[in-house]
């Protein structure tokens, strides 16, 4: 008996070190290998930054060593940083106050302490005393796969669009849908623009699926160079799209998006949207400035503008690539057809 026991404990082990098995999302635990870094395991656990470093004590920009044992805090909760407020958390969750009070039963004017864990809209309690697997997707299944409801800003049109098919290949149709909802609002119906590539369909498609077949809000498509927009810009030539996701914050958007390869996600802290584009190499930047105003750009390992405070420090985590990648060359592919 004593024995089995023994055997039992030794398995036990042996699936919370391999990271798999029936665990809550409490339980999950995550140790260092050399190299990697806070954004790049929040990423492959599709968690924030800022979650995972509170949930372990770290500072967001921590250097981590090899065989360090991470905690992995659940999806679709928060835990309070150090001056935060309800508001910035309603703020980078995409709600209101009030639905964060609801959620977390809180009384008007309660303050909140640092480390405490706020739940998100959308979060999935773990069922039976289970963690969410991939048969319980944390947005909620599409009815749908491969339909794309859009809603255009700005022109407040809305199309639903089949992107892809059973394969996840785009159709032609669907591109030539698509196309029109990238067109710029000041448009003439005569005008041409370049046609989008299908990968940059399919990725969408993807997108829409892993969030449940929410509206995806674009921002903006093709756009003509001029102002802040370089001739060598992603949106000129058709291959990128600005959108938000309803009921989605987009720090959940982008670091999903970041984990497709060939793909460039450019994050802007205070804007509505996150930057989607294809390309041969894979690039992530984070850019401060608003609506109107020139890049300001945030480097992998600089300090962010002096302005910033907060829940925007913590959202935007090491900051990204060199801002050249904003400009790099577009995917080479046939109209179409699916690159290989």
């Amino acid at each position: 008996m004593r024995r089995f026991v023994f055997v039992l404990l030794l398995l036990t082990m042996t699936l919370v070190s391999l990271d798999i098995g029936p665990l809550s999302a409490q339980q999950r635990m995550h140790t260092v290998r050399g190299g990697q870094s806070l954004a790049r395991i929040a990423q492959r656990y599709g968690v924030r930054i800022s979650d995972l470093a509170a949930v372990n004590g770290l500072a967001t920009g921590a250097a981590l060593r090899a065989g360090q044992e991470l905690t992995i805090p659940e999806a679709g909760v928060a835990y309070v940083q150090r001056g935060q407020t309800l508001s910035d958390l309603a703020r980078h969750a995409g709600c209101s106050v009030g639905d964060i009070m609801r959620l977390n039963r809180l009384r008007d004017g309660r303050s909140l302490r640092v480390g405490q864990r706020i739940v998100l809209p959308g979060y999935e309690p773990p069922r039976g005393g289970r963690g969410r697997n991939a048969d319980q997707p944390r947005w909620g299944r599409t009815r749908n796969p491969g339909v794309v409801n859009f809603y255009r800003v700005a022109t407040r049109q809305r199309t639903r669009i089949r992107l892809v098919d059973p394969r996840g290949r785009a159709s032609r149709a669907a591109i030539r849908r698509i196309s029109e909802v990238m067109r710029p609002r000041d448009a003439r119906r005569s005008e041409r623009f370049p046609t989008p590539p299908s990968r940059l369909v399919e990725v969408i498609a993807r997108i829409s699926d892993h969030f449940g077949g929410r509206t995806v809000q674009v921002i903006s498509g093709f756009r003509h160079a001029g102002g802040y927009t370089r001739e060598t810009s992603q949106h000129t030539s058709g291959h990128a799209m600005d959108i938000h996701i309803d009921g989605v914050p987009n720090t959940e958007l982008r670091d999903y998006v970041r984990t497709f390869d060939r793909v460039g996600v450019g994050y802007y802290p205070r804007s509505s949207f996150v930057h989607i584009d294809v390309r041969q190499r894979g690039a992530y930047w984070v850019d401060w400035s608003r609506p109107g105003e020139p890049p300001q750009f945030q480097r992998r390992g600089e300090a962010p503008p002096s302005d910033v405070v907060g829940a925007e420090r913590e959202s935007a985590g090491e900051g990204g690539d060199d801002e050249t990648v904003v400009d790099a060359p577009p995917v080479d592919e046939p109209d179409g057809e699916t690159a290989p």
